[in-house]
């Protein structure tokens, strides 16, 4: 896998906003922290599947929970799932297709504290750039992005605190629609432990600069 992390804090650059919904109010964000074991254990419904890309999508589904989990310091906000094809010579694996996600993170509990603090998140994003290269075999590539989040005190924007998430997107390659899909799976598996590893506390505590 071909890794990258990168800062989008432009005045135009995309902001995201938490809780959040689509302005004809058909989509909006859903709560995944709290009750993820008892949903899926059970059986029953739970918050992930109120989200239809994760109905569609079993991989995606698995993510969320797995990021969601009472033992992961982030909680995700937002997600999309898309297949296109590509131009083989524009790609580092020459393939003719690719399936694609994106999925916005952002730090909780015990370390939604830190949500404010732009060095923890960079470099949380570059050490995540680095765990996700460890598999060089896999055809697939992500970008971790550093982008504004505004949280909002209740369900509306009136009042918000300034703080950071971070956007993953990772792209899966193939020379068929079924083999670019086995390669983003096998992307968010591994993008899924590599969340889990690195701890923004630490990351906050050897506090210099990336280079």
């Amino acid at each position: 896998m071909d890794a990258d992390y990168g800062v989008e804090l432009g005045p135009t650059s995309p902001a995201l906003e938490l809780p959040w919904k689509d302005p004809e109010g058909r989509v909006q964000y859903v709560e995944l922290r709290g009750g993820m074991e008892r949903g899926v254990a059970g059986g029953v419904d739970c918050g992930v599947d109120h989200i239809p890309e994760a109905r569609q999508f079993p991989a995606l589904r698995r993510f969320l929970v797995d990021v969601n989990s009472p033992l992961s310091p982030w909680q995700t906000a937002k997600c999309d799932v898309w297949t296109c094809a590509v131009e083989a010579a524009e790609n580092l694996y020459n393939h003719e297709f690719a399936q694609s996600s994106y999925v916005d993170v952002v730090l909780a509990e015990e370390a939604a504290g830190l949500r404010g603090q732009l060095e923890v998140h960079l470099r949380l994003a570059k050490v995540l750039a680095q765990l996700l290269e460890t598999d060089e075999a896999l055809e697939a590539t992500a970008e971790i992005l550093v982008r504004r989040c505004y949280f909002h005190r209740g369900d509306e924007a009136e009042e918000s605190d300034a703080g950071y998430c971070l956007t993953l997107w990772l792209t899966g390659y193939g020379a068929s629609p079924a083999e670019a899909d086995e390669c983003w799976v096998r992307a968010l598996e591994l993008a899924a432990g590599c969340l889990l590893k690195p701890q923004p506390l630490e990351a906050r505590a050897q506090g210099h600069k990336l280079g």
